[in-house]
């Protein structure tokens, strides 16, 4: 893909950034805390925060952060229930989900129900194998990292920023099928994100192999928002161990 690289960073995690991080955000989920659910159905179970609605699209929740520099934000997610129509659609693999999260949030909906948060992007992991997406726009077809530009809370369109994760991965040699997720479900899936605002560098961990990372350059002066916001689509997933370093 076009400016996106898989990085090895096994001497990237190496180095003594971490000496000097400081932890801005730690969120344990015994409470919302600053959380403010916006669409969904949001609470705290167990010390997470969980989305139970298997049915929208649309949910979402944020928080204020103050974001400058280059900071890491760190979570775990774990898939509870959702992603496909009926059990008939679940028997064929016809399953659709994602979740992901906004940075850079200016004027956020906040409480409200929208399809876009303000100004900012939206860093989207993506899986659809249903044979219309597939017909109609194969550009979500498959297990994706994508990111999406949201320009206002009703406008929001996907970026060239549209990985094939299987074949990103095909391409450092390592085979992954469809199939070979199911391991994952269940599990508290580690997930970190690098931001510099400065430069509008973007890195994201591969979850399921912490030493591959994922790069991209976005739009830096779009980085000036003060929350992010936490959305799903079609399935019901917790979250636990937010956590934001500035580095």
């Amino acid at each position: 893909m076009k400016k996106v690289a898989l990085i090895f960073a096994a001497l990237l995690m190496l180095l003594p950034l971490a000496v000097s991080a400081q932890v801005i955000v730690d969120d344990d989920f015994t409470s919302l805390g600053e959380w403010v659910p916006g669409y969904g159905e949001w609470g705290i179970r167990g010390g997470m925060l969980v989305q139970r609605d298997t049915n929208t699209g649309l949910a979402r929740a944020d928080r204020t952060l103050s974001q400058r520099g280059e900071i890491e934000i760190s979570f775990k997610v774990r898939y509870e229930a959702g992603g496909f129509e009926d059990v008939v659609a679940l028997r064929t693999g016809q399953v659709h989900a994602g979740f992901g999260i906004h940075v850079g949030v200016e004027n956020p909906p906040l409480g409200r129900v929208a399809w876009g948060a303000g100004n900012s992007y939206l860093l989207w992991l993506n899986l659809d194998t249903r044979a219309q997406t597939l017909a109609e726009t194969p550009e979500h077809f498959g297990f994706r990292g994508q990111v999406y530009r949201s320009t206002t809370n009703s406008v929001m369109d996907l970026t060239p920023y549209n990985v094939d994760i299987q074949a990103e991965l095909a391409n450092a040699g390592i085979d992954m099928a469809i199939a070979d997720m199911e391991q994952f479900l269940g599990l508290l899936m580690p997930m970190k994100i690098r931001v510099n605002y400065d430069t509008g560098r973007v890195m994201v961990m591969d979850p399921t192999n912490p030493s591959l990372w994922f790069w991209f350059d976005v739009d830096p002066s779009i980085l000036r928002g003060n929350y992010v916001s936490l959305r799903t689509n079609s399935l019901a997933v917790s979250f636990a161990d937010f956590m934001v370093t500035r580095r």
